[in-house]
């Protein structure tokens, strides 16, 4: 007899109730500091004890609902707790202002939002979940409609070039496949436990972390914050780990006192979220013998890529080849490529088809932008040997310096060669005689001088490319989750625009 689709909340949570329950290891969850142990049917026990504190609140089923948790252990338990309710969950990584004035409850227009108790909000309902923290639960003023596509069981939200919000609507089927494509590549499986340190309401811990525990039974130690001593707690529990992490985290523990002997523990490392550093993957690799290996993904497709080589030393831009279940093409203009196989040095954008790619856009008060099973990205691709992803640039940092088209990332790799330099990161600021211009701002040794690296640039890059001005610091700054904030670098390189510099 064929099996019904999971085409609703109620369904999905069925699905992960029937294999958490078969979890009996009683550490199938550990969260730190705590210690808190729990099994798969005590972890069950709890979900459902969310799911009827929720039962008994202002939230109806079907209802759509903002989720704007900061503790990672509530969000873990809230998902599915509301699946099982059948409602949808939008699911966002921004901290809650508690305003129904955020850019989120305008562009999404959810029937309840679900945050701290911290955060500051009229006419809202405490949720108790004992030993999880009080929340919130409160109705937004505005009043809009979602239309959503059928099937939706997920929302995700995610920034574009504007840096607006907007949701990206999942399917069951999605979500499940996506967790399948990450193990099946790269060989999880409950014999191994993740190490969560990132937030899984960000794309990247929601596939690599929540829905393997959810759906595959894979262990997990859960980490209320990323600190060497919890790693450290951490990391003395288990032999063997899968741990995905940001390069700001791989620095962490690379700088931290946590003796070699536990970060061999890290069996299974992948970095996504920034660029990784070379010098970052080649340290870890020397510390531990184990592979750094990029990983590359999307909100609207999941997990699309991973460097899976025995060595694990990225090349500059390789994000590796893409994962089971995954195909990749690349697009030149509107047209695909139609090669039966990747062509060594072939450009284009960059195209993910498969299961795993999301149902499409959705926002308030529009009709669904459906995706149909595939999406082009933002990002520019080559096809390297053998087979294997390169990412040449993304189409909105693009820079146009009297009508030649310059990619940000073709310098800063230029500059990463340059003795000294540890990071670089290349924007385009506004010029009265060019349009725009390339400048950089660069993070290494106090020895660097801005003309010394003019002169490497000049040796190296043509003209348009060549950067107007370089500031150097000692650290780039960056965002609460470890991306570079680019508002900061620009206000630091002075606005909108700066003299030419030679």
């Amino acid at each position: 007899m064929p099996s019904r689709p999971l085409d609703t909340p109620q369904r999905l949570w069925i699905r992960a109730r029937r294999r958490l329950q078969r979890c009996t290891r009683g550490d199938l969850l550990v969260f730190l500091p705590g210690p808190l142990r729990i099994s798969g049917p005590g972890l069950v026990a709890e979900i459902e004890r969310a799911e009827a504190a929720l039962s008994n609140s202002l939230l109806l089923p079907g209802a759509k609902v903002l989720v704007q948790v900061s503790h990672p252990l509530p969000l873990l338990v809230l998902l599915p707790a509301l699946w099982g309710r059948g409602c949808i969950p939008i699911l966002s990584d921004r901290v809650s202002t508690g305003s129904d004035d955020d850019d989120l409850v305008h562009g999404l227009a959810p029937d309840a939002i679900l945050t701290d108790a911290a955060a500051k909000a009229t006419d809202s309902q405490t949720v108790w979940l004992p030993p999880l923290p009080v929340l919130r639960l409160h109705e937004p003023h505005l009043r809009r409609v979602l239309p959503l596509p059928p099937g939706t069981v997920l929302v995700r939200t995610t920034s574009g070039s504007t840096g607006r919000p907007r949701g990206v609507a999942l399917s069951a089927e999605q979500i499940l496949s996506d967790a399948r494509n990450i193990a099946g590549s790269l060989r999880l499986s409950d014999a191994l436990t993740s190490l969560a340190a990132i937030p899984m309401s960000h794309a990247f811990g929601f596939s690599t972390l929540l829905t393997p525990l959810l759906f595959l039974g894979i262990p997990m130690v859960l980490l209320e914050q990323p600190v060497p001593e919890l790693f450290r707690k951490a990391l003395g529990r288990h032999e063997s780990f899968f741990f995905p992490g940001i390069p700001l985290l791989f620095d962490l523990l690379l700088g931290s006192p946590l003796s070699t002997r536990f970060l061999e523990r890290l069996k299974i490392a992948v970095s996504a979220g920034a660029p990784l550093s070379p010098s970052t993957a080649l340290l870890f690799r020397e510390r531990t013998g184990i592979p750094l290996r990029n990983f590359y993904g999307t909100s609207e497709c999941g997990a699309i890529a991973c460097d899976r080589t025995a060595s694990g030393l990225p090349l500059p831009g390789c994000v590796g080849t893409p994962l089971k279940g995954v195909r990749l093409s690349l697009r030149r203009d509107a047209r695909r490529s139609s090669r039966p196989h990747p062509a060594d040095g072939e450009r284009g954008r960059i195209r993910v088809e498969g299961e795993s790619v999301a149902l499409g856009y959705v926002g308030a008060g529009a009709r669904p932008r459906l995706f149909h099973g595939w999406f082009a990205t933002g990002d520019l691709g080559r096809w390297g040997s053998p087979g294997a992803l390169f990412l040449e640039g993304r189409l909105d940092r693009m820079i146009n310096v009297g009508g030649r088209k310059v990619f940000p990332e073709e310098v800063e790799r230029a500059i990463l060669e340059a003795p000294g330099v540890r990071e670089a990161v290349v924007l385009g600021i506004s010029d009265p005689l060019r349009g725009e211009v390339v400048a950089a701002v660069v993070a290494g040794a106090a020895t660097l001088r801005e003309s010394t690296l003019m002169d490497f640039c000049r040796a190296r890059l043509a003209a348009p490319r060549l950067p107007r001005r370089i500031l150097i610091l000692g650290e780039l700054p960056r965002t609460a989750r470890g991306k570079l904030d680019a508002a900061r670098l620009r206000a630091l390189l002075g606005g909108d625009s700066c003299p030419p510099n030679g």
